[in-house]
């Protein structure tokens, strides 16, 4: 009776710990304007990205995944709240979230160690405690041509608090500062890209004026070309490194691994030196003409909400739970669906009830459905809606209508021949307007830290 008793009592006290153990762990690497199609498994000529493309065949490749803005604030903002930046009418970045929960905190509260190591770009408080990250590591930054590689100590230092939280679950973000401008390489890294010379009719119409002013800025195409994709490589490098740890330890099985950019690629023409405002003084400003991100067949870039502004690579990796080597053409996903899908495969209750993001990890498991609620951003060319497949836009010009998934260049304007359609869409994207703050407060304060 007695032995009886103390087994059910150490069952008990273990059942707690052993259900925690089963919660996954998170690993987010979170590229800085990287094109969408700047990987090699994402169609890129003369990338050279072997272990993301591994990744992606252990996982799953989305084609249809959306940034939640347009520049980096406003896309780590709907990341980390579920919230769209447009909702807080101010600059987050200068001022932080107010009252808004963040994802990180409630995992914290749930059992994860938190750990945030790189770009930042989301509030004045760097320090440790501030969203639930028991560790907030925004330095460590080396000289963006070291030999090391742009980003090692950030991978560096998130393997470290990997290494130390093995044996909990742990939820880590990795945001490097590749391939934000400036983009320029060391020498070993160049050498993988020696003989690369550009042949314009390997890419698209949008990127023959990225070309153009690249060499208006006075850059050589062919090593420009060279400097960007050694910068890619070098990540690259990084992310074997993750993957590596993960198989050391062991905790492949039971962690999730998630690549992805910001939003899209920026152009090379004011980025630096004809730039102005409070970053115009900003150090290694020649390195404009390096800036040559690919947004594939999409028009637009960085800053806009065109597509070639929000659509991102995203590959997703959890063995067993997500299908392998399965690229999704189907779904439509969104950087602002972060918040939800991670709470609900790691078995946090409790979320705000006025998301504007959804719980989209059915489908990062495989599911093949439509997505329940609308994707809306705000910027040039106009407030813009995805419903379905169709991508609409409103502004003082105008409409723009296309269907997205017939025409993904965004070269036919359809509002003519489905007025209904955009009629329809035109008032959804004027309700939700509607709902935004009228004042856009920034006060220029933040400042990267490297």
């Amino acid at each position: 009776m007695k032995l009886n008793f103390l087994l059910i009592t150490l069952l008990l006290l273990v059942a707690p710990f052993a259900a925690r153990s089963q919660q996954p762990n998170i690993i987010f690497i979170f590229a800085d304007d990287m094109g969408y199609r700047d990987l090699a498994c994402y169609g890129h000529p003369y990338a050279k990205t072997p272990a993301i493309d591994r990744l992606a065949s252990q996982g799953t490749r989305f084609t249809q995944a959306y940034a939640a803005g347009q520049t980096c604030c406003p896309s780590r903002t709907g990341i980390m709240t579920g919230i769209g930046y447009y909702r807080f009418g101010r600059h987050t970045a200068d001022f932080d979230f107010g009252d808004r929960v963040t994802v990180t905190e409630l995992l914290n509260k749930n059992g994860y160690a938190c750990g945030h190591f790189g770009k930042w770009h989301i509030g004045m408080d760097r320090s440790n405690g501030v969203y639930g990250f028991d560790e907030n590591k925004t330095g460590g930054k080396p000289d963006i041509d070291s030999p090391e590689g742009r980003d090692t100590p950030i991978f560096d230092a998130a393997i470290d608090f990997i290494k130390r939280h093995k044996d909990e679950p742990f939820y880590v973000n990795i945001w490097g500062f590749t391939t934000h401008h400036p983009v320029v390489s060391a020498p070993n890294y160049l050498s993988e890209f020696a003989g690369v010379t550009v042949d314009r009719n390997d890419f698209s119409d949008y990127m023959q004026p990225v070309f153009d002013d690249c060499i208006e800025l006075g850059g050589d195409l062919d090593m420009s070309m060279r400097h960007y994709l050694a910068n890619v490589y070098a990540m690259d490098r990084n992310v074997k490194s993750v993957m590596d740890v993960l198989d050391e330890l062991g905790l492949n099985e039971n962690t999730i691994v998630v690549f992805s950019s910001d939003q899209g690629p920026a152009r090379p023409r004011g980025i630096g030196i004809n730039a102005t405002g409070p970053d115009s003084n900003r150090k290694y400003l020649k390195y404009d003409e390096n800036m040559l991100g690919d947004a594939g067949e999409f028009r637009g870039n960085k800053g806009t909400v065109s597509e070639g502004g929000l659509r991102v690579p995203f590959i997703i990796r959890w063995p067993g739970k997500v299908n392998a080597g399965v690229v999704d053409k189907e779904n439509v996903i969104g950087g602002i669906d972060w918040f939800p899908a991670i709470c609900s495969l790691t078995g946090v209750t409790s979320l705000p009830d006025d998301l504007d993001g959804e719980d989209v990890s059915d489908i990062w498991l495989g599911a093949t459905r439509k997505r329940q609620k609308p994707l809306f951003w705000n910027g040039e060319p106009g407030t813009t809606i995805r419903e379905g497949k169709w991508k609409y836009y409103v502004s003082e010009n105008g409409e723009e209508l296309y269907d997205i998934l017939n025409d993904p260049a965004e070269a036919e304007n359809l509002v003519g021949k489905y007025p209904k359609v955009a009629s329809k869409l035109n008032k959804m994207v004027l309700a939700w307007k509607e709902e935004l703050p009228k004042e856009y407060i920034r006060t220029f304060e933040y400042r990267h830290q490297y």
